[in-house]
């Protein structure tokens, strides 16, 4: 399904009935990325998932910052007239939702952050930046491998060949151009006071994650003021591709 928001044609899917949830995937993903996790939420929530802009299959136009990906989302709540929803974040798709839980608390009731981002120091942020410009000059192809190494976790590489390909896939699908002003506007992303997020808010990591590791989900559970950590042993950054059901189980156990 698509819908236009603000003179962009954004991508979204759309399952089940019940109470919204809202899922924003993360840098070079798509809504496919919570197809599992939707499946086995279906029968209990309404999920809808979209292609951020310059994402999947929707429109890229103008400069991307999670401040615009936030109001994009929260214009397709109110272009579904949803409810207050439970915004589900990737990477990073957490910032786009804590930024929207901050800045607008009646868009969503509850928060699920997937390897939560907290803040990223500046030689984090310069190596970003310094993604942008290799993507912009040589492509993908450069960085697919080193990428999917940390992607997920050694068993998953051992044993789930087949879901490690898809994952090379999604990556090399991105636009060039698209994905390296997503990678500046990561490198840029605003600080969000989650000292003022309100929301119950539960943060997944994975045990193997080391893009944003269990530090760093502690890091966000002592500035949220109502949350807490459930670490997902034998998983990887991308666990709504690696592990979907528990990813799924996690959130029911949640808001249930």
């Amino acid at each position: 399904m698509f819908a236009d928001i603000d003179g962009n044609t954004l991508h979204y899917d759309s399952y089940g009935e019940g109470p919204p949830v809202v899922f924003v995937h993360g840098l070079g993903g798509s809504a496919n990325v919570f197809h599992g996790v939707m499946q086995a939420m279906k029968q209990h929530h309404h999920c809808v998932a979209l292609d951020l802009r310059g994402h999947g299959r929707s429109q890229g136009r103008g400069k991307f910052s999670i401040e615009g990906w936030a109001k994009d989302v929260q214009k397709l709540i109110r272009h579904l007239e949803l409810p207050a929803v439970t915004l589900v974040g990737h990477s990073l798709g957490t910032l786009v939702v804590q930024h929207l839980a901050q800045t607008s608390p009646e868009t969503c009731d509850q928060l699920v952050l997937l390897g939560g981002i907290s803040y990223f120091q500046p030689p984090t942020a310069d190596a970003y930046r310094e993604r942008a410009d290799v993507v912009e000059k040589d492509g993908l192809e450069p960085l697919v491998d080193a990428w999917l190494e940390g992607a997920v976790s050694p068993q998953t590489h051992a044993t789930h060949a087949g879901t490690v390909g898809l994952l090379r896939e999604l990556f090399l699908r991105n636009d060039p151009q698209s994905y390296a002003k997503s990678c500046r506007a990561l490198a840029t992303a605003p600080r969000v006071r989650r000292d003022e997020i309100g929301q119950p808010t539960l943060i997944v990591t994975g045990a193997h994650d080391r893009s944003t590791p269990l530090a760093m989900a502690e890091e966000l559970k002592s500035s949220i003021p109502v949350s807490r950590v459930k670490v997902l042993p034998d998983v990887g950054h991308w666990s709504p591709v690696e592990a979907p059901g528990a990813v799924a189980a996690a959130i029911l156990e949640f808001l249930s």
